[in-house]
């Protein structure tokens, strides 16, 4: 007899018979969200739900809730998305990867919630990413540079902003443009300095530019005198024209402040992580000249940079700044695709986001290519008279000015 194929008969265990039963209630459950969403989504009556995932406590300074919630404001006194309001819910994921996870499965729990905006740090979007995929969510990733969010196949996930790599490729280009040949490459060893660092240098390379030097920087280490003295000691001979620092303030703004103390006057040119008051506060007048990648600049001249600027001065009564300006756009974007898709179903946003082509937002014009990545050009700034002042792609920064001491104190992080 075959009792692998239950020929022999044996008593059923009605414990045995209850378990599947739980068991299988319990994958039903599992499935309930994502459906339900999709009803609600495109049959239901009461608000769209936005989660907006972000260190909220941790990133006080970073007016990003503000951008969000004007552009909540906008759409819905325009009339909202098909006569549904707009609501977010805000979930604090406190920087870190395991409380990124309790967050995204928490949003992907809520069947109300349609689409999702974060997270402020690309090591915690790409370990939620596929939560949110899994879940039937649209995530709009509003800082995540790095490359490996959009190479992981996921349909539903979207990068409102630009790579590690573009930022490094498009630096270079800047660099060329201004007819300096030789550089030196210092970045912070971790995933954001190496894909900018070897970015810059794959392109510099082909665009007829000498590398000198690489050296990198120990995140975990204290900034100290000790830390960058030997690297610009040795680099000084070296007759460069332009260093290229892929590095985090507030110590690549001590590495600004020491290399123009020991007479290192040359172009610096800095990626997006040094976008941030912090490289003044800290760097004092040996920041100025500094030529830095940026997702916004309040000097651009768009129309659509100009009015964002003014309403949002009007609404806060102050500036707004970069995370502001990402803020903003992200829910604007979401609520374009919505409008277009005449739906609120993430696989119908999802459908009119990849078609998107051209939607004129507050940081650049958007396109999404299949992979999810946004078409945009960096924003270059470069410090003058103590703040980012908009630089056009066809112009050349001043020539940095040494200056007699590092102005040196405790400064905040940006994204």
């Amino acid at each position: 007899m075959n009792e692998r194929f239950g020929l022999h008969r044996r008593r059923r265990s009605p414990g045995l018979g209850l378990l599947c039963l739980v068991l299988l209630c319990a994958a039903c459950r599992s499935r309930e969200p994502r459906e339900e969403r999709v009803r609600r989504a495109r049959e239901g009556k009461g608000d769209l739900v936005i989660a907006a995932a972000w260190p909220w406590e941790l990133r006080k300074e970073i007016r990003y809730g503000e951008g969000l919630q004007m552009a909540v404001d906008e759409v819905n006194a325009s009339g909202g998305i098909r006569g549904r309001r707009l609501r977010l819910a805000r979930y604090d994921d406190r920087e870190s990867i395991n409380q990124g996870r309790i967050v995204a499965q928490q949003i992907s729990a809520d069947p109300d919630v349609v689409a999702v905006i974060g997270h402020l740090q690309s090591y915690i979007t790409v370990q939620t990413a596929g939560v949110y995929d899994q879940a039937g969510l649209v995530l709009v990733a509003p800082t995540a540079t790095d490359p490996k969010l959009t190479q992981l196949g996921y349909k539903r996930a979207f990068r409102a902003t630009f790579t590690d790599n573009s930022v490094g490729r498009q630096l270079a280009d800047l660099v060329a443009s201004q007819q300096r040949k030789n550089v030196a490459v210092y970045y912070i060893r971790n995933d954001y300095g190496r894909n900018v660092a070897n970015a810059f240098e794959e392109r510099a390379r082909q665009l007829g530019v000498a590398v000198q030097a690489r050296n990198s920087y120990d995140p975990s280490e204290q900034a100290s005198e000790r830390t960058f003295d030997q690297v610009l000691t040795e680099w000084k001979p070296l007759g460069l024209d332009a260093i290229l620092l892929a590095g985090e303030v507030p110590s690549a703004a001590i590495f600004v402040a020491q290399a123009r103390r020991k007479g290192i006057d040359v172009a610096i040119f800095g990626g997006d992580a040094m976008s941030s008051p912090a490289l003044m506060a800290v760097a004092g007048a040996a920041a100025e000249g500094t030529t830095v990648a940026s997702y916004f600049s309040l000097d651009e001249p768009r129309p659509e940079v100009v009015r964002f600027n003014t309403a949002f001065t009007a609404k806060f009564g102050a500036p707004p700044d970069a995370g502001s300006a990402l803020g903003y756009d992200c829910v604007m974007l979401l609520a374009h695709a919505m409008k277009e898709a005449r739906s609120a179903a993430p696989e119908d946003v999802t459908r009119s986001l990849h078609a998107l082509k051209g939607w004129h937002g507050t940081t650049r014009v958007f396109s999404f290519d299949e992979a999810g990545d946004a078409a945009k050009p960096v924003i270059f700034s470069v410090v003058r008279d103590g703040r980012f002042v908009y630089l056009p792609a066809t112009a050349t920064p001043a020539s940095p000015t040494p200056p007699t001491g590092s102005g040196a104190r405790d400064g905040k992080l940006s994204p």
